[in-house]
């Protein structure tokens, strides 16, 4: 990847032009509210015919536009697409982002869209009516205009075009040139002005296909004593393949092909420049000189000296003050589901309120910390969906979250106050996203965010066959630690029988409620028990028992023949299963699965059958070891699921006497 200031895109021309290669993207029209003949005519798209659908064209512009005060930065899109079977209908839903805060916010206008039927000899426009936008309220600061493109069906060609003010130089859109579905023809252009200068990042891909920079010939602007005409900017991309969003992914933003911004320096008129593009020390020193993050933070270990006296635990150990401060905020405040590094209100409001984002929280965990005499410092984070950080560019932009890391007996514990069912120092799993920046003025540094132990689910199954042979009894029970036993207890907590429906498989009905054991004693294992009626599988004299109901994975979720990004796997992973099998009077067992062991570095798997008595036991067991697997890595853990697959789906036979 390369940043580029905007100011110095020209001597990089020399070096590295890319002349315009369209191919396909010119037998369709790029004009809003045209096609062609093309167009219908395409049945499917020869560089991927399984493709859904197809981008024919994707295009967009930001420019900045004078005011009084000012300027008013704007972006277009328009885009066109084809449906080609049912898959892709779901294409022709939309949704445009904006966002508001400090009482200024982002304008979405003129919304266009129109689908496009050929229909016996004819084309047949449908428009969309405006009345069937709707607007969507997404976190504390973005909102959503919606809807979806009339009369669509397999074949319609469908186009939409929209355009977005903005006060916030700051947001200046990422370019998406890739998408889930193939893209024939990615067009972005951008028109600086002298007083705006950005950085980008080209990630996913090592060069465009066209890259130009030129002068705007058209009228020349006046702002303030200066005149200017725009500086323009042009990246285009052809025949882009889908991205194949895959398991085992932090986010496609992390790999999908796009076009990052950054605002880097702001020059005024009066000759002077303030620089935007920071290092990260400097970073740091902005982030703890800002209202809602340092100084909020400052205010926070100031009130916890209060704390410390009430709390009266000064002779107390540095780990057992930093738990039960912890459980203090825990137990005291509430996140409203918001991620944010920035706190929202203000330290006082915060206390009354008792409610806050995550920075809220986890800023004022900080400060309370250092005021028992814990040495503690915020983390700045990027969630899972929110992407990777790139560490070699300080761009703010990457950060959407902090967590608080404190230094207790030689050891480093990471802390997050916004999840009460979490073990001390186990941050929620969207915060596992590789490395955080430690907030700290006097060495900043980077913390590493891999989990340190596996979580492991136990299954334990004891099945028998009913006294006339149609059914089989079972006795469920499961046993959960680590993060495992975080999102059981989340699940059962926040509705009981959505968590029986999901325990439950199309093989067996659950006949009776769930019982639980330590839901709320954290330190422990979670136990969730049940009883259920299994349905028989007979062929001929034959009866054939899945030892595990099913509850095993069945499909191999590694679909790709190859792949060049991670399998994150967010934590280590280990799954134990164990069925007792009554093998009833009448009946015997026959060809019973053979065993099979694997160890190395990667995974451990482990399966073995053995009669004794009139039971069949089945134990079977694997455990990956590692959190994140290099993509070199790929075909061996595909290999592994698929003995996973296999050999733990595998039927016992029983036959009659």
């Amino acid at each position: 990847m390369k940043t580029i200031s905007m100011k110095n895109l020209i001597s990089f021309l020399c070096l590295y032009v890319f002349l315009p290669q369209f191919s396909k993207a010119q037998n369709f029209m790029h004009e809003f509210g045209k096609y062609s003949a093309e167009e219908f005519e395409m049945k499917k798209y020869d560089r991927d015919p399984s493709a859904e659908a197809v981008v024919i064209y994707d295009i967009g512009q930001t420019y900045f536009v004078p005011l009084e005060s000012g300027f008013e930065m704007v972006f277009e899109r328009k885009t066109k697409l084809k449906i080609f079977g049912k898959a892709g209908l779901k294409w022709a839903q939309f949704e445009i982002e904006y966002f508001n805060e400090n009482q200024k916010m982002e304008s979405v206008e003129g919304i266009k869209a129109n689908t496009y039927n050929f229909e016996n000899g004819i084309v047949r426009t449908t428009a969309l009516n405006t009345k069937n936008i709707y607007e969507e309220k997404r976190s504390e600061h973005w909102m959503a205009k919606k809807f979806a493109m009339p009369d669509v069906k397999e074949g319609s060609v469908i186009e939409v075009r929209y355009k977005i003010r903005s006060p916030y130089f700051f947001n200046f859109r990422s370019w998406y040139f890739q998408k889930e579905i193939p893209v024939i023809y990615s067009e972005y252009k951008t028109k600086m002005v002298p007083f705006y200068e950005y950085s980008y990042i080209l990630q996913g891909a090592n060069k465009f296909d066209s890259f130009k920079t030129y002068v705007d010939n058209g009228l020349s602007n006046q702002f303030g004593s200066i005149t200017y005409q725009d500086m323009v900017y042009e990246f285009i991309m052809n025949d882009l393949s889908a991205f194949k969003d895959e398991e085992f992914i932090t986010s496609s933003n992390d790999y999908i092909i796009k076009l990052d911004f950054q605002l880097a320096t702001v020059h005024q008129t009066n000759g002077t420049s303030q620089q935007y593009m920071t290092t990260w020390p400097k970073m740091i020193e902005d982030m703890l000189d800002e209202d809602s993050f340092g100084r909020y933070y400052k205010s926070s270990k100031k009130f916890g000296k209060s704390i410390n006296d009430t709390m009266k635990i000064s002779t107390r150990t540095v780990k057992e003050r930093s738990e039960i401060v912890e459980r203090y905020v825990k137990s005291n405040f509430n996140w409203n589901g918001s991620e944010s590094k920035m706190a929202s209100k203000t330290l006082k409001e915060f206390l009354k309120d008792k409610t806050g984002n995550s920075a809220d929280i986890n800023l004022y965990l900080a400060g309370l910390l250092n005021a028992v005499g814990v040495e503690a410092f915020p983390v700045l984070l990027s969630t899972r969906d929110h992407g990777k950080i790139k560490y070699d560019y300080p761009f703010h932009h990457f950060f959407n979250y902090v967590v608080v890391v404190a230094k207790i007996e030689d050891k480093y514990v990471f802390m997050d106050a916004t999840e009460p069912l979490a073990h001390f120092g186990e941050l929620p799993t969207i915060c596992l996203n590789d490395k955080g920046l430690v907030v700290n003025k006097e060495k900043p540094e980077w913390a590493n965010f891999g989990s340190t132990t596996t979580s492991l689910i136990e299954n334990n199954f004891t099945l028998k066959l009913s006294t006339n042979a149609d059914s089989i009894i079972g006795a469920f029970r499961i046993i959960s630690n680590g993060y495992d036993a975080l999102t059981l207890r989340s699940k059962y907590l926040k509705d009981p029988n959505s968590l029986k429906k999901e325990l439950t498989t199309h093989s067996f009905t659950v006949t009776d409620s769930i019982t639980t054991n330590n839901l709320y004693q954290i330190e422990k294992s979670f136990e969730v028990s049940f009883n259920a009626q299994v349905a028989v599988e007979r062929v001929e004299n034959k009866i054939l028992i899945s030892p595990f109901c099913e509850t095993a994975i069945s499909e191999n979720p590694l679909k790709q023949v190859f792949r060049t990004y991670p399998i994150d796997m967010i934590y280590k992973k280990a799954r134990h299963f164990t069925s007792s099998i009554n093998i009833p009077d009448g009946y015997k067992s026959i060809n019973n699965p053979a065993g099979l062991s694997v160890h190395n570095n990667q995974i451990d798997i482990l399966y073995k059958v053995e009669e004794i008595d009139k039971t069949i036991k089945v134990d079977a067991y694997y455990n990956f070891k590692k959190d994140v697997y290099d993509p070199s890595e790929y075909t061996y853990i595909k290999g592994y699921f698929n003995k996973i697959v296999d050999k733990f789906n595998e039927k016992i036979i029983l036959s009659q006497k």
